[in-house]
């Protein structure tokens, strides 16, 4: 049965809903698993690391779980981007699932903190390898009239996901071992994909047909235009990447060193219901960002769109760290900045798939988008370190520390926005042309 009205929705049945649902819990879980690393990590590693004087700090460990996890979710995306072309989207996306679950449900049983480094690596390479997979399926499987609709709808469940983390870790009282074990809970979905989707007719089509014995890699690499592609998108994504990690998650601290300003108890109810408040308004921004993005991308074009949230993102965050001198304040300017730094992340979902064959989607696009994100994954640890030169040499407080470092990681929205003018335009382009 096909839905007769007309514009964005023409054409679409049940099985788009089916797939862009599916689809959509998958990232929720994906994001949820993230950021519940982001509200807990500090809490793990105290405990983890202990009073060890001769190893790591618990900070450093900490810093270096994200990083990590950053690492091993770029490396999953490069990986399962080219088994999903080759394997299948469904298969692959069901595989991924498993693995993320499982290893964040072990997070919870780790007893040193080099075990927990390990399962948070080998989750976010199942974390990673879900995107690819995701993002292909909704390109491939929408009309082009609503393709940039259902992948920016798929991306905003990121926000969904922020929340969901921050509800379980209220949950289960800051409890950091309870909040991995909710976490394997998504296992279960695995089954729900490999029952309820079937692959992309696209798909199905471009791998009776392709006699590339190369292999996807090396297509990609050897054809001039796809390269070419390759390198801008990768140079696009990587600085805002790096960006929005150093900024966004570090906009954590800025709140909690707010609150503590304000002579608020960690431990009182008031500072707890307060932070999360904070996270749940700068995660609404979150929302509002990737779902403003689809009709200004649909309206004036892919690179103008990415134009528009760059310098947007350049402006509102550096004025978030530095202006937020009050608590409404801190509310009014975060939502603003996350509106801004997260829409451009509905642009690579909606982008990087249209920029690629149907035999080397999958490919291509986790290759810009998680390249990106290896090169990235030391920025939360360069941040930490950022603020420690800032203490140390210009004796700063560490609220001024965090709130200045913020500002100045925020300029690399600068340098992604050089690489917007080597784009395409593929606004209303067929996937294959």
């Amino acid at each position: 049965m096909t839905i007769r009205t007309p514009g964005i929705f023409s054409g679409l049945g049940r099985t788009h809903a089916i797939v862009l649902l599916i689809s959509y819990l998958g990232w929720v879980f994906d994001i949820m698993d993230m950021f519940l690393l982001v509200l807990v990590k500090d809490t793990a590693m105290k405990e983890l690391v202990g009073a060890n004087a001769t190893g790591p700090s618990a900070k450093d460990c900490a810093a270096w779980a994200v990083s990590l996890t950053l690492i091993g979710w770029s490396l999953g995306g490069l990986i399962f981007g080219v088994i999903t072309d080759k394997w299948g989207r469904t298969k692959t996306m069901a595989l991924t699932i498993v693995i993320y679950s499982l290893f964040t449900g072990l997070c919870g049983c780790a007893q040193t903190w080099q075990q927990f480094l390990i399962f948070r690596f080998i989750a976010a390479l199942g974390i990673g390898g879900e995107w690819a997979a995701g993002a292909s399926i909704i390109a491939e499987a929408f009309p082009k009239t609503s393709r940039a609709w259902g992948a920016g709808i798929l991306q905003s469940a990121s926000g969904a996901g922020f929340f969901a983390a921050i509800l379980l870790e209220r949950a289960v009282s800051g409890n950091w071992r309870h909040a991995f074990y909710a976490g394997a809970i998504p296992a279960v979905l695995a089954l729900v994909v490999r029952l309820g989707m079937n692959e992309p007719e696209a798909w199905v089509a471009a791998h009776k047909t392709d006699d590339n014995k190369s292999g996807p890699l090396r297509e990609l690499f050897s054809n001039p235009i796809l390269l070419r592609r390759i390198i801008a998108a990768t140079g696009l994504a990587f600085f805002g990447i790096a960006a929005y990690w150093c900024t966004n998650f570090e906009a954590t601290n800025s709140l909690v060193n707010l609150l503590k300003s304000q002579k608020l108890d960690p431990a009182s109810s008031e500072f707890k219901n307060m932070r999360t408040l904070g996270l749940s308004v700068m995660t609404l921004g979150n929302i509002v960002g990737f779902l403003t993005y689809i009709p200004i991308t649909e309206k004036v074009g892919r690179k103008w769109a990415f134009a528009v949230f760059h310098l947007g993102s350049l402006i509102s965050m550096p004025v978030a760290f530095l202006f937020s001198s009050d608590y409404m304040t801190w509310l009014c300017l975060f939502f603003v900045a996350g509106a801004f730094t997260s829409g451009i992340y509905s642009g690579y979902t909606i982008t990087f798939p249209e920029l690629f064959p149907t035999r080397v989607r999958a490919t291509g696009a986790g290759f810009c988008y998680n390249v990106s994100r290896v090169i990235a994954a030391p920025g939360p640890a360069i941040m930490v370190a950022l603020q420690g030169v800032l203490i140390t040499s210009y004796a700063l407080t560490e609220a001024r520390s965090v709130a200045l470092a913020g500002a100045i990681m925020a300029g690399l929205y600068f340098f992604a926005a050089l690489f917007i003018p080597l784009l395409p335009e593929t606004r209303g382009i067929s996937l294959d042309e």
